[in-house]
């Protein structure tokens, strides 16, 4: 999912203001939240993950207790750009934009040495469609087979009835995630080999999706990324709001197409209009013609650059 920023100031009409004009300009890697009391704050953090927050600096003492990877504090008199452990000092009144490229840059940065430090790169495939298709699942797993010749591949199945009853799988995996017991050793023990591909299968009853939201549920899809396969091969069912965030973290989005094209065109169109990703990630997948040199060709032009 995005990464999440918090907002707070003595004015909220200037959080407001940031909020605004941030989305807009970093929109398609964060999300920026504004809060009017850090009470408030604080319990939105305690209950998810939260990459930074945006503070006035007279809100220094108060954010000890707000759980974040680093705080940006705005000050109006110091022009100097210091930083102090997870405290960031920068210049409020400047242009917003100048302030974002001096978060957007210490972010990177961090994250260029978390990369480094595990020095493997899992990417993140989403399969999705927007409207049913029978035996999507087992297009996936084709993919899956041919990729997985030279780079490990474990496919996380989303589609509700695909394990109807199962004892092994996502549900497993949801209920750890809420209870804060994920471990990788728990995620392992979900993973089944079906005929050289790795899967974890998806939830045993579909009422079990309504203990997470789709936030969530990206970051159970983080969790297991950490297993550090080559690629996560994420099979969505057709509901958009289930997978939106995944799709958001998603290195690519392979929309599987079985006749015609208006709904997907619409898709791709409302993505566009909401700013949700880059159309680039974007490629489509004619499921009408599907064959052993069109699997090879599709392969080919997607991953051969990865290997």
């Amino acid at each position: 999912m995005k990464e999440v920023l918090l907002v707070i100031d003595e004015d909220p009409s200037y959080s407001k203001r940031f909020c605004n004009q941030a989305n807009k300009i970093l929109g398609k890697k964060y999300n920026f939240l504004t809060f009017t009391n850090v009470k408030h704050m604080k319990k939105y953090a305690d209950e998810n993950k939260i990459e930074g927050v945006i503070a006035s600096d007279s809100f220094i003492e108060s954010l000890d207790d707000v759980k974040a990877s680093s705080f940006y504090l705005l000050c109006e008199t110091d022009k100097k750009l210091r930083k102090e452990g997870k405290k960031n000092y920068i210049y409020k009144l400047q242009n917003v934009k100048n302030i974002l490229e001096i978060i957007e840059k210490d972010i990177d940065s961090k994250n260029k040495k978390s990369r480094n430090k595990d020095n493997e790169i899992t990417r993140l495939f989403l399969y999705y469609s927007p409207t049913y298709i029978k035996g999507k699942l087992d297009v996936v797993k084709r993919i899956a087979r041919i990729v997985s010749k030279k780079k490990k591949v474990l496919i996380v199945d989303l589609d509700e009835i695909d394990n109807y009853k199962g004892s092994i799988g996502l549900s497993n995996l949801i209920y750890s995630y809420k209870e804060n017991i994920m471990t990788e050793e728990k995620i392992s023990h979900e993973i089944l080999t079906e005929k050289d591909v790795d899967i974890i299968k998806s939830v045993t009853y579909p009422e079990d999706y309504n203990v997470v939201n789709n936030i969530d549920l990206a970051n159970i899809i983080n969790e297991i990324m950490k297993l550090k396969y080559d690629f996560i091969f994420v099979n969505a069912d057709s509901s958009y709001l289930k997978c939106q965030y995944i799709l958001n973290d998603a290195d690519a989005v392979v929309i599987i197409k079985e006749k015609e094209m208006s709904r997907i065109e619409k898709l791709k169109s409302y993505l566009k209009n909401e700013n949700q990703i880059d159309l680039k990630k974007i490629t489509i997948f004619d499921i009408g013609k599907i064959d052993k040199a069109y699997l090879s060709a599709f392969c080919k032009e997607c991953f051969s650059d990865k290997e």
